[in-house]
């Protein structure tokens, strides 16, 4: 009975964080929950997609992805920060090579002009969850936190028609 009980308390944690959540994009219309401990509960149905961001040292960071291509339409991304500081995932639409982007060096980052959407900044440890409908075209995901997309943090997706 404990567990039916817990069961159903984390459930509605995690069906309220989502429907207080906020859309941070124009047209896709993302959702996010979280509960509390940094457990996040999808609540919306996408391709999964698994991306892991982390720091090896001070100046080389990372961003992992699995897989890098899924078919257009809903794709819902599990950020792992495994780093020792906060990162984030911005999704940017784009033909440049992932590696390639302009960095700013006046911001030391790349510009988020052609962002369909982002996990914001999530702090070390924590995983959050999040659902876009991505059209068919190429990708960069990258963290724009000041230096990390120069740092490595960036890698290709692409979405299939």
């Amino acid at each position: 009975m404990r567990r039916l009980l817990a069961a159903t308390m984390f459930l509605a944690i995690g069906i309220t964080a989502a429907a207080c959540s906020s859309s941070g994009g124009s047209s896709n219309s993302p959702t996010t929950t979280a509960a509390s401990g940094g457990i996040t509960v999808p609540v919306a149905d996408g391709v999964p997609v698994a991306v892991h961001a982390g720091d090896t040292n001070d100046t080389t960071q990372y961003l992992k992805i699995d897989p890098a291509s899924v078919k257009a339409g809903k794709v819902t991304f599990t950020f792992t920060n495994e780093g020792t500081r906060q990162h984030e995932m911005i999704v940017l639409k784009t033909d440049e090579a992932f590696d390639k982007l302009v960095i700013d060096p006046a911001t030391n980052k790349v510009s988020e002009d052609k962002s369909v959407g982002e996990i914001s900044e999530t702090d070390k440890g924590k995983v959050v969850v999040k659902t876009f409908d991505l059209a068919a075209g190429n990708y960069v995901l990258v963290c724009n936190i000041e230096k990390h997309y120069g740092q490595g943090m960036r890698v290709a997706f692409t979405v299939n028609p």
